[in-house]
């Protein structure tokens, strides 16, 4: 490995030792020809709600005339628009009130109203007091979570969930298995109107020079998921001079712009690299879905590559790569730092200094992403 510094490049493992799946507690017996009426409650985020559409399929491929409804945040809501295998997305926007009490009694009249739609089942893939309270609220019969301290008690089906870590898609599913509903694979449902796919093609096609595409995000929600702008500059360098007709695009969102920016300033080559335009989710899918590989941090975008099919290069510092990426697939290595504090989860460094990022080098990550862009079919 280039750099010098110990990195792991890994395409994931699934844990299945006899610990590995859930151990049921007061699992109730569910009578799924009884269920008409089905609630899933998972608020956010952009990339955990695109997770969790293998769960909304298993559960309608197991419950075909059921009502199939959804609460999330108002952004990622935007994932779930078209879904096939659901009946409506119930935009829950938390109450922006600054008054402790009307900010509390709004989300609560929220919570209530979901009882007129006769829930006979809730499934509460968020975990938290409030989607547990929401969950109870809800008045369904059967309500499915985590064995999670205070709020497994507003639940009649507990799950206790692996101890082992596993992909994301799998930990969902856990709660489907104890009530008897099989998985349905692994894919990521996220669509696309057609609309947003041509106009991802228009601007893949002015930079497109006979090579790959590669996207760049350098974004992430937690400091600490970020690998610095300047390395990603230096990769973006190392692309354009190491392989041949190869153009770069840097990805950017909202309030990020100023990322993209660094990335572009810190490039050593500057033909042939360009920062995307302002999209909206949906363009942004679409525009990684025309790319070749998507060099990026642990994040929506990685997310959004699986389900788009495109391969992706993961840089993983704070996160776990067996719970975050896809399992034992070439196209998605992960470039895990090999620090022992590594992985910690956590939004700050504990030593203040990141370093399980700042020592991955762009030497290396360079290796994995012309070893990806080499593999001759897509995902």
């Amino acid at each position: 490995m280039a750099g010098g510094f110990n990195v792991l490049v890994s395409y994931g493992n699934f844990f299945t030792a006899k610990n590995s799946w859930p151990i049921r507690s007061n699992v109730v017996k569910v009578e799924l020809s009884k269920i008409k009426r089905v609630l899933i409650i998972r608020p956010g985020a952009i990339g955990d709600v695109l997770l969790t559409t293998p769960f909304i399929r298993a559960l309608k491929k197991a419950l075909p005339e059921a009502v199939i409804d959804y609460v999330a945040a108002p952004f990622p809501a935007k994932i779930l628009e078209g879904n096939p295998y659901l009946s409506n997305v119930i935009v829950f926007d938390k109450s922006k009130k600054t008054n402790f009490i009307v900010k509390n009694i709004n989300d609560l009249n929220f919570y209530l109203s979901l009882a007129k739609n006769k829930y006979d089942l809730v499934f509460d893939l968020f975990g938290n007091l409030r989607s547990a309270l929401m969950a109870f609220l809800s008045g369904a019969r059967y309500r499915a979570g985590f064995t999670f301290r205070v709020r497994k008690y507003l639940y009649n089906i507990k799950v206790k969930p692996a101890q082992d870590p596993m992909y994301n898609v799998h930990y969902h599913t856990q709660l489907l298995t104890a009530i008897g509903i099989p998985e349905d694979g692994e894919e990521l449902d996220f669509i696309i109107p057609e609309a947003e796919k041509a106009k991802a093609t228009r601007l893949i096609n002015t930079v497109k020079t006979g090579g790959p595409v590669i996207g760049l995000n350098p974004s992430g929600t937690w400091p600490t998921k970020r690998w610095p702008e300047e390395k990603f500059g230096e990769l973006a360098g190392l692309i354009l001079s190491g392989i041949k007709g190869s153009s770069v695009i840097v990805l950017w969102g909202p309030g990020e712009q100023h990322m993209a920016e660094k990335v572009l300033k810190n490039c050593p080559v500057k033909q042939g690299i360009i920062i995307a335009p302002q999209t909206s989710l949906k363009e942004l899918a679409a525009l990684i879905g025309q790319m070749d590989v998507l060099v990026t941090n642990d994040g929506a975008p990685k997310h959004i590559s699986v389900a788009m099919k495109t391969p992706a290069v993961t840089i993983f510092g704070p996160t776990n790569s067996i719970s975050w990426n896809p399992h034992n697939n070439p196209y998605y290595p992960a470039v895990v730092s090999a620090l022992a504090c590594a992985p910690c989860d956590k939004t700050q460094c504990p030593d203040k200094d990141i370093e399980c990022m700042k020592k991955i080098s762009a030497a290396d990550v360079f290796e994995t992403v012309k070893n990806t862009a080499a593999l001759k079919s897509r995902v």
